[in-house]
């Protein structure tokens, strides 16, 4: 008998952590002890069925992993489709080895995969795909609509209505375009990116974790950091720069909707989501998201932060021309990594943003003169900076172009959610801050700079929850609210992102670490179901000489709203 938990087979949209093409991907997510003996079978069965349709040349991927098992197959741009189909019969055929069922006819089970081949051959799509990726254009599909290139160079027809000598390639251009990913600080500096170019005077499309914004408008919200927000930005005829947030999830699950950009950045790896989607530990997570450098096109930047031991470890696999970033190495230390003239480099040079290009130096503007480093002290944001200036400058801004933009930035106004403070009316010395922190490394940023500003006699109370697949940072997040000597705690239970957890699950063992770690129980101050709860009852024990630490995923908007209405009322 092989037990499974799950069987999930989806489209490949592009460049993806095995090939750079469209395909398909199957996840068998299983702790079975037979699980390597179960994916060799698989793998051989599919190999057979790849053989007998005449596709014996098409290179199979296979991945076993902690809790499951990952295969995956190239395919021409038409038969996607018809790939997902292939990876499904041969696991049932696979499985029935194992679950004493009766066989699949195999020769039935591939006359439909003839059939299904059949049905979706469409070589008029796939020599359009195949001419659009040998010009290194972007094609996207929705539905019955293809588009070529992007923005306002995209060429957008009915896929029925057209062949290839309607598509009028000479005049399908690609806007200048960027990609961000990373563990913590992509939302930031892509909201920091996008308003430098739009500040320019740029229509600018940006997707995040948020929403899909498009010339400072919202067009669509959720989570739209995967394939479909990418679409949704470069589809849009009116755009002329792209900034495109890529979560992890998206790159593993699906690919890249986007291949060709200009510049992409991994803005830091450290732990998150370990455990799923063929991520063991964390070099799997770093090589999952280098795979965006991948992406980049000739006459583009693979941008790299010098800073991050993990990004440190990738310089040599970068496939194209670098720009580095640093705020810790001297200068001299970040120019000794340029190594042909197309490198650069930027860095904090007496408290002055600096790039390094064709050997000369350029200051962008004084570290005070940026909001969003609140003088200097905010070091993460820094690092959004560093890499939103090189993100920038592969757009196609000028130096004072990134100069204007960074010092009309406002974070609590311009960057939403992330890292946003207020002062409290009528309670000297007090403020809230509202922050998405949600994995290690953005909680212990959080703390840390909190008691880097307060004051010897300062109580800090901070806001905590963990989505189900962090349990495993519980016991990290713990001994950060214990040697950072945060004061009180509230806690946070989790119902909408449980992701295999119970309800109450985790708030129940943050609660048990805590205490393990000598945090007092008396200084557990509640357990609440809603962000918004836990803002009501700091408002009412408001204290002077106090700092609350709002960490929001969910409720940021109604937080940050019900912070400014009691501000507002306080000064009526």
């Amino acid at each position: 008998m092989f037990q499974r938990d799950a069987l999930v087979i989806r489209i490949l949209a592009g460049t993806n952590i095995f090939f750079s093409s469209v395909g398909a991907i199957s996840e068998i997510v299983t702790r079975d002890e037979h699980k390597q003996e179960f994916a060799n079978d698989y793998d051989a069965v599919l190999r057979k069925i790849l053989n007998e349709l005449g596709w014996g040349d098409v290179a199979v991927y296979k991945r076993v992993y902690s809790r499951g098992i990952i295969m995956a197959i190239p395919s021409e741009f038409d038969l996607t489709y018809a790939a997902c189909k292939i990876l499904g019969i041969a696991f049932e055929i696979a499985a029935a080895k194992y679950n004493e069922t009766d066989e699949l006819d195999f020769a039935e089970e591939l006359e439909y995969l003839e059939y299904i081949i059949s049905k979706e051959f469409y070589m008029t799509l796939r020599n359009i795909y195949n001419e659009a990726k040998a010009r290194l254009l972007n094609v996207y599909l929705d539905q019955n609509t293809i588009s070529i290139g992007s923005g306002k160079g995209a060429y957008i027809a009915e896929i029925d209505e057209i062949t290839y000598d309607d598509v009028p390639w000479d005049k399908i251009y690609e806007i200048p375009s960027v990609m961000v990913t990373g563990t913590n600080g992509k939302t930031t500096t892509v909201r920091l990116t996008s308003f430098i170019s739009q500040y320019a005077g740029k229509c600018v499309g940006y997707c995040s974790t948020d929403w899909v914004m498009i010339n400072g408008e919202v067009v669509c919200e959720g989570d739209l950091s995967g394939p479909h927000g990418n679409r949704r930005v470069m589809t849009n005829p009116d755009v002329d720069v792209a900034v495109l947030e890529v979560a992890r999830g998206g790159i593993v699950k699906r690919g890249l909707a986007t291949s060709n950009v200009d510049g992409a950045v991994v803005m830091n790896v450290s732990e998150d989501h370990l455990g799923i989607n063929g991520i063991d530990d964390v070099m799997d997570l770093a090589r999952a998201k280098f795979t965006v450098q991948n992406a980049v096109r000739p006459g583009g930047h693979n941008i790299l932060n010098l800073d991050d031991e993990i990004s440190y470890s990738f310089i040599d696999s970068l496939p194209r021309a670098r720009a580095f970033f640093s705020q810790k190495l001297a200068a001299d230390n970040v120019i000794k990594f340029i190594k042909t003239p197309d490198d650069y480099a930027c860095f904090v040079e007496n408290d002055n943003f600096v790039v390094h290009r064709h050997g000369e130096k350029h200051i962008i503007a004084k570290l005070n003169d940026v909001d969003l480093t609140y003088n200097g002290i905010a070091k993460h944001n820094i690092e959004n900076v560093l890499a939103a200036i090189c993100l920038s400058i592969e757009l196609g801004r000028s130096y004072a172009e990134i100069t204007a933009g960074l010092h009309a930035f406002r974070n609590d106004e311009h960057n939403h959610g992330r890292f946003n403070m207020f002062d409290v009316k009528g309670f000297k010395d007090s403020k809230i801050f509202v922050d998405y922190g949600h994995n290690f490394a953005s909680v212990d940023n959080m703390l840390k700079f909190a008691r880097s500003i307060a004051n010897a006699d300062t109580k800090i109370t901070v806001l905590l929850g963990l989505s189900g697949d962090r349990k495993f940072m519980v016991d990290k997040i713990a001994n950060s609210v214990v040697q950072h000597k945060i004061d009180y705690v509230i806690v946070k239970m989790f119902t909408n992102h449980l992701r295999g957890a119970e309800v109450g699950e985790l708030a129940e063992f943050l609660q048990e670490r805590l205490l393990k770690r000598g945090f007092d129980t008396k200084n557990i101050v509640a357990t609440v179901d809603q962000e918004i709860e836990a803002l009501e009852l700091v408002l009412a024990n408001m204290e002077a000489n106090h700092l609350y630490i709002m960490l929001c995923q969910d409720q940021a908007t109604e937080v940050i709203s019900a912070i400014k209405k009691y501000n507002n009322e306080a000064n009526a």
